[in-house]
């Protein structure tokens, strides 16, 4: 592995394992409606995102390799876990993965973004998404603003351990979510703002390893494990700074209720 992508891995494990000794999140008591509230809060947070506009990398090839990373407000995983333990606090969590992009002809961009299993025995997240988005203005016609399509998916998965009244018991989390989103951006030389609209799908999984009932809802009781389905609709807004070979990225979104915000670092040409 290059010097960057390790220095990048390094900077990604420090922002999970800060946010692994931080958080607690117990999880007691709950029904259908709770869990639908969750899965939305976790999709929310496990969105796709590589902090840029409808624009390509270049006009045939072009690369990129960085970081995102940010903090996603959860209220409804904050508010169910506060039910169980009221020192618990939950009210954002982080995000962050290992960016790749890579424009070829035709106007084709193709997006990876991963982060590779982090976390100890008590706690242990990975996830792998990915996108292609079409830029039509860089092949047709020429328009003031770069217009683009996008779809998108991601997968993650959260491992965690709570000891539930004197109970070991070992939860198992699955989050996926699909999208398509149309962008518009500006190219302004060193600044390139842009705005999405999108339709997001996002299914959570929840699968519980111990001999303590965590589920109201009769259900979900009888596996010990929940699935639910949630579809919304999202906005984003932010902005790209290119400086040589040198990205710097902001992006707020809307999205399941609730607000993201994401920022980014890396390197093309």
């Amino acid at each position: 592995m290059s010097y960057l992508g390790k220095s990048l891995l390094g900077v990604l494990a420090l922002v999970f394992s800060a946010a692994v000794h931080a958080q607690d999140i117990p999880l007691q008591n709950i029904d259908v409606d709770d869990f639908k509230k969750l899965v939305g809060d976790f999709s929310a947070n496990s969105l796709h995102t590589s902090v840029s506009g409808a624009g390509s990398l270049g006009s045939i090839f072009g690369f990129e390799l960085g970081l995102v990373a940010g903090m996603t407000r959860t209220p409804e995983v904050d508010r169910i876990v506060h039910e169980a333990d009221a020192s618990a606090n939950a009210k954002s969590i982080p995000h962050a993965a290992l960016l790749g992009v890579i424009t070829v002809p035709f106007a084709i961009t193709v997006e990876a973004g991963f982060v590779p299993k982090v976390g100890q025995d008590e706690f242990k997240f990975s996830s792998f998404a990915g996108a292609v988005k079409w830029t039509p203005t860089d092949l047709f016609f020429e328009l003031p603003v770069s217009l683009a399509a996008k779809a998108h998916f991601s997968q993650a998965r959260l491992d965690f351990k709570e000891t539930i009244q004197s109970v070991p018991t070992t939860f198992k989390y699955e989050n996926s979510i699909f999208g398509l989103t149309a962008l518009v951006s500006k190219n302004l030389g060193i600044v390139e703002p842009y705005f999405g609209l999108g339709w997001l799908s996002g299914k959570g999984e929840l699968d519980v390893n111990g001999s303590t009932n965590v589920f109201a809802d009769v259900t979900y009781a009888a596996s010990q494990s929940a699935s639910a389905t949630r579809t919304t609709t999202t906005w984003m807004l932010g902005a790209e700074l290119k400086l040589l070979v040198l990205k710097l990225g902001a992006e707020y979104a809307s999205l399941y209720g609730t607000n993201r915000y994401t920022g980014k670092l890396s390197f093309y040409f």
